[in-house]
């Protein structure tokens, strides 16, 4: 027989309070709830809070575009069964529709879909076991209300949204969900407008919220909401909510946002983003790679609308220049430090290692580590985890900037763990070859990456966001943690507002190097402060802690299109923050060399009781069939004359050299000068000659390096020569 609603009243209420004294005599320790109050607290009237938004609209879809992110925060909490799932709102129970403003929860596994379009399905069949508010697959606090006519489930004021639940001091009666199954939970939070509206929310956004802000102009926003967790022995257990992106709304332009979060990557390393700037309307996520270049590969730059399209569409991303993408959220954001129990419910470890790469080497076109000009080669690693890569050809030796336009920057994504082969064409980041000489290569994974995307972000006068690795990994071995090598330490990360040309060769802002928009100088801040500072330093970054991203103005700047000299630097873009956890750096050296010539590493003559001794070394040879020698009196190669009778066979090759020596035994007086040349005959009969060699005298050309050939001149069968190199670059 069915229980009388009546009944199931009194019972309700009878459990609440029961279970509230059984808390209080238990002793339990009681936390403050785990929502908007642990986001957003104090009550600084320069700082403002964002409200959770469940709107119809979304960010995305257009053509070149390769997901949708609806508008809407989707919260996770993770419960074991038989806790309890602790609900209150400000959006529930107000205005006209009061069942509009609802707390829906969502056994494990009845919300499906991809992040940003998950499919919400309605609540329906009876709960096993019976609970107030419960159904076979989830919970509603307005069906519960309704069943207990106790008013549960609303936060009315600020003290109650900062004091949680009760039995917390001051705080709200929440609708309580005891989690019928040990897993992760889906929470909805709608607002006063219900959950099929686009409307703004009229809120001040202040931190200390006006009464207002808890009625029906909250709208398609929640402005307090709490989502807590207490264990059957009425512990509140921390750590348990989550999302993978947060969309949210301060109510206007000039409100600077306050709060925190952490996030959390795939390979175990904790974040904390301390968030300040003018969002307004905006989206918030964090995942491995950005943006996305038109190679598929991360973009490391900014996206910017297309301003062909319209104003709203601008404003939603919908359509982006140089055909570069979004990519969507990947790893979740929590309110407090995560719970291991999450973590390992996530597939996430608990500690992060660091990551480590091995066995780098060049293999060029012409065998070894040499190449020719504009022919490249493979580099291959080893690595211990997946992750971004970057291996950079220095112009220098000593300058490996990957934006620098003389080098060379190859980034690719290492998806397992094990060998990595980059292939090379020869070229510098201009798509010039670079040429003759000895250059050198370093490679770098990137572990623990993460990008924070912001998209549609207004202002930000103050910089920030801070972003602070909290757990780094012990790489010395001496207990602590090792924060990476940036400007700022733990505390350091990146960013390029820079225009830059795509994969596919697409010009995105002014010019390569130049601000985004026209006419504004990259957004300078005004009221006497300095420009935007358009880059952090590419390999060291820069401290989130300083002030060095700030963008935009002081006040509400919201342009009508993508560029305005009067507008927020962030509006109708997306803009990208990251960091990430460098591996050990490795180098290897790579030689550019004339792919018709020996590579000459020495080349001597020392007198002897015999004559003149003559020794020489290659690196490598390449179609050389032999060798003869020189000599002159004069110390000119126009006087010289073979004085080898037969030809020196060659034992090396591409990939290595081999050591030489030839006496001359006609030159056994010391008074005479002698000069030598060294003469190399070629499979195809050409001739290469190098020199000088005399006794008892320093090389004219200074030291020998691999790789620079002492080339004079090549003679070909008519008889013509000309200058190849003189000598090579000294040390």
């Amino acid at each position: 027989m069915a229980e009388p609603a009546v009944a199931r009243r009194l019972r309700s209420r009878v459990l609440v309070s029961l279970t509230l004294i059984a808390l209080t005599l238990a002793g339990a320790t009681l936390v403050r709830g785990e929502g908007s109050g642990t986001i957003y607290r104090g009550s600084d009237p320069t700082q403002f809070r964002s409200h959770l938004e469940w709107r119809t609209s979304s960010y995305g879809g257009g053509d070149s575009l390769e997901f949708v992110l609806l508008r809407r925060t989707l919260l996770k909490v993770y419960a074991l069964a038989g806790e309890s799932i602790l609900l209150g709102s400000s959006g529930i129970g107000v205005g006209a529709s009061p069942d509009n403003g609802d707390i829906r929860v969502f056994n494990p596994g009845a919300v499906t879909g991809t992040i940003g379009q998950e499919l919400i399905p309605a609540l329906t069949g009876s709960a096993s076991p019976p609970q107030d508010g419960g159904f076979a697959n989830g919970f509603s606090c307005v069906a519960q209300r309704a069943l207990t006519a106790d008013g549960r489930g609303r936060i009315s004021s600020r003290a109650q949204e900062l004091a949680g639940p009760l039995p917390n001091t001051g705080g709200y009666a929440p609708c309580v969900y005891v989690a019928p199954a040990t897993g992760i939970y889906d929470v909805v939070f709608t607002g006063p407008s219900g959950d099929n509206a686009n409307t703004e929310p009229n809120v001040s956004g202040s931190l200390d919220s006006p009464a207002a802000d808890f009625g029906v102009n909250q709208r398609t926003g929640v402005t307090a909401w709490d989502v807590t967790v207490r264990d059957t022995g009425g512990a509140t257990r921390s750590g348990r909510l989550f999302a993978y992106y947060y969309t949210g709304n301060t109510g206007g332009g000039g409100r600077p946002l306050s709060g925190q979060a952490f996030a959390i990557t795939a390979s175990g390393f904790l974040y904390r983003i301390t968030f300040t700037g003018d969002p307004f309307g905006f989206i918030f996520y964090a995942n491995q790679f950005g943006f996305r270049n038109t190679d598929g590969n991360p973009l490391y730059h900014n996206l910017l609308a297309d301003p062909l399209v319209s104003t709203q569409q601008q404003n939603q991303l919908r359509e982006l220049q140089g055909g570069v993408t979004l990519l969507p959220p990947q790893y979740p954001l929590f309110i407090s430090a995560p719970d291991p129990l999450v973590l390992d419910a996530l597939g996430i470890p608990r500690t992060p290692d660091a990551p480590a790469i091995s066995s780098f080497t060049f293999n060029g076109a012409l065998g070894g580590a040499n190449t020719g000009v504009g022919q490249g080669g493979t580099f291959r690693f080893t690595t211990a985890q997946p992750g971004v890569f970057a291996v950079v050809v220095s112009r220098d030796g000593s300058n490996f900037d990957p934006t620098e336009p003389g080098n060379r920057v190859q980034l690719g994504v290492a998806d397992t763990p094990g060998s990595v082969s980059v292939d090379w064409d020869g070229l510098d980041n201009e798509g010039t070859p670079f040429p003759l000489g000895e250059f050198r290569a370093g490679a770098v994974i990137q572990g623990g990456e993460v990008h924070f995307p912001f998209l549609d972000v207004e202002n930000n006068v103050a910089g920030g966001p801070i972003i602070e690795l909290v757990n780094p990994p012990d790489r010395t071995g001496d207990g602590a943690g090792d924060c990476p090598p940036w400007n700022g330490g733990c505390f350091g990360a990146f960013y390029d507002d820079r225009g830059y040309r795509t994969a596919s060769g697409d010009l995105v802002g002014t010019a390569v190097g130049g601000p985004l928009c026209p006419g504004d100088g990259a957004n300078p801040r005004g009221f006497g402060n300095p420009p935007l500072i358009a880059a952090s330093d590419q390999v060291f970054g820069f401290d989130t802690r300083s002030g060095q991203r700030s963008f935009g103005f002081p006040f509400d700047a919201n342009p009508a299109s993508v560029c305005l000299p009067d507008g927020g630097f962030g509006d109708k873009k997306g803009l990208d923050l990251w960091t990430y956890y460098p591996s050990n750096s490795l180098q290897t050296p790579l030689n550019i060399i004339d792919p018709t010539a020996v590579t000459l590493r020495s080349f001597t003559a020392h007198r002897s009781a015999a004559g003149v001794e003559l020794r020489w070394e290659t690196g490598t040879e390449r179609n050389t069939l032999g060798f003869h020698i020189l000599r002159s009196a004069t110390g000119n190669l126009a006087d010289a004359t073979r004085v080898t009778l037969a030809l020196i066979p060659a034992r090396g090759g591409p990939a290595e050299g081999a050591a030489y020596n030839w006496t001359d035994g006609e030159a056994t007086d010391p008074a005479v000068p002698v000069s030598y040349w060294l003469e190399e005959l070629e499979t195809g009969g050409n001739t290469l000659r190098y020199g000088t060699a005399r006794p008892g005298a320093a090389p004219a050309t200074g030291p020998y390096r691999i790789g620079l050939p002492l080339l004079v001149e090549q003679v070909a069968e008519q008889g013509a020569a000309r200058l190849v190199l003189s000598h090579p670059r000294p040390h």
